[in-house]
């Protein structure tokens, strides 16, 4: 498994965390489980796949409006 650091912004306010997971979507998907689960935003943003960022290798991107808010979130594989 390789280890993930994950880049959270949300509500004005910025995370950061480290997961070990085999892929970015499951370091996503564990980082939401530990944290505010019950935050549609985060729900939202663990459903959806993490795009590769064009030009860098091993980091990807995703993120989910709503109507007040939106929530942005880095990974970047830190280990293997």
């Amino acid at each position: 498994m390789a280890r993930f650091t994950l880049i959270l912004e949300i509500r004005g306010k910025i995370s950061i965390c480290q997961e070990k997971a085999a892929s970015p979507q499951s370091a996503l998907r564990k980082m939401v489980r530990r944290t505010d689960a019950k935050s549609k935003l985060l729900r939202a943003l663990a459903d959806k796949k993490a795009a590769p960022i064009e030009g860098l290798t091993s980091c990807w991107y995703s993120s989910a409006p709503d109507r007040e808010n939106f929530v942005l979130i880095i990974i970047v594989r830190t280990d293997e």
